[in-house]
């Protein structure tokens, strides 16, 4: 999930990563995705919970269920980005992005895929889909960042890039280096670093995290104590720190245990895929909401607040409901292929993970956003 940055001060300049409508004033804006509660099990830290425990189950029980439970969230995972365009009809205003560069995408991964260059795509989709998840991370984070006014200061985005990166690239090289052969039981290309990069970067990883949530809970205590005074100050969004943390769990935990047992990789992509599941549904709803005609609410801009509300209910549901078709058909589409098991979709299958890739760094910018 790509971020445009842009530069957010106090005075209100705005910062757009991903995500959201920029408002010239923070505090109208609505900090959380849907609601607190729901941020929290599902967008972030919440999350963790789910993914060490199905760590238990993997030990305990086996790795079935969850490597079925991956097939199907990752194809509606896939169906909710193709919701994104079509919802939003970026093939018109991009269709370089949305169009061109995906069938460069397909015709490269079948070019690879005929002339017998299978460690080649499994390197390709190894990295990219550590650089994928990591950026969603990012993106995430930095979404409630901007809803707390943006960076406090310097330090505080200098710490928080360091808690997204440098746990990605840790998890990353520990599992090259235990698992120097295969990727989800496909032989790939790793890189020859040697057990004390290894080492460094860890401890470089684990460095950065404890000053980042030194620096965020101190920060957040020091800007509690000026709003009892009446004194303003910026403060820093919690889901901030919930996503990074739980972004820290999920690598660290999925990536190093990956290395002895390929499900602990699916355990990690079923809490990007819920987490991603989360987020676009929300946005999309935001979108429907801004423009009170397609949500069928501007008639009732003078009725009563109950009629409000039933009409905004009934069209969540309806929301809800179109939202659910892109997926559904996505994961249908995956079980025909399974089905047919013909061999010249197997590259489309591929090329179409990475087309993936490309379009969730290129659907959340502020220019696919907002034209």
């Amino acid at each position: 999930m790509s971020v445009a940055p842009e530069r957010h001060t106090s005075d209100h300049t705005a910062r757009v990563d991903q995500g959201m409508p920029v408002q010239s004033n923070v505090t109208s804006q609505r900090v959380w995705l849907l609601s607190p509660r729901l941020d929290f099990w599902l967008a972030s830290a919440g999350a963790s919970g789910g993914l060490l425990a199905a760590v238990l189950v993997i030990f305990w029980h086996g790795d079935r269920e969850i490597d079925a439970f991956d097939l199907v969230l990752s194809e509606f995972h896939l169906g909710a980005t193709y919701h994104a365009v079509m919802e939003r009809r970026l093939w018109r205003r991009l269709p370089i992005d949305v169009l061109l560069v995906p069938l460069i995408i397909i015709l490269v991964t079948y070019a690879l895929s005929l002339s017998g260059q299978p460690i080649l795509l499994t390197s390709i989709a190894m990295y990219s889909a550590v650089w994928h998840r990591g950026r969603q991370s990012f993106g995430i984070a930095r979404f409630y960042q901007r809803a707390g006014g943006g960076p406090v200061s310097r330090i505080h985005e200098w710490l928080f890039r360091g808690a997204i990166y440098l746990p990605m690239l840790a998890s990353a090289l520990a599992y090259t280096h235990l698992a120097p052969t295969h990727y989800e039981n496909e032989p790939y290309i790793a890189p020859s670093t040697g057990a004390d990069f290894v080492l460094a970067a860890g401890i470089a990883a684990v460095a950065c995290l404890a000053m980042y949530f030194l620096f965020t809970l101190e920060r957040s205590e020091s800007s509690a104590a000026a709003r009892m005074h009446g004194k303003p100050e910026q403060r820093i969004h919690p889901g901030e720190r919930w996503v990074v943390l739980a972004h820290a769990v999920a690598f660290g935990s999925s990536y190093i245990l990956g290395a002895s047992n390929a499900s602990f990789l699916f355990v990690l992509a079923v809490h990007h895929e819920v987490q991603y599941l989360y987020f676009t549904y929300a946005v999309s709803r935001r979108h429907l909401f801004s423009h009170p005609r397609r949500a069928g609410l501007e008639p009732l801009a003078s009725a009563k607040w109950s009629s409000k509300t039933a009409c905004c209910q009934q069209s969540g549901w309806r929301h809800a409901a179109a939202f659910s078709i892109w997926p559904v058909l996505g994961f249908a589409g995956a079980l025909a292929g399974g089905w047919l098991k013909l061999p010249w979709l197997a590259p489309l299958g591929t090329g179409g993970l990475f087309c993936h890739y490309w379009l969730d760094g290129r659907i959340w910018t502020r220019r696919a956003l907002h034209g």
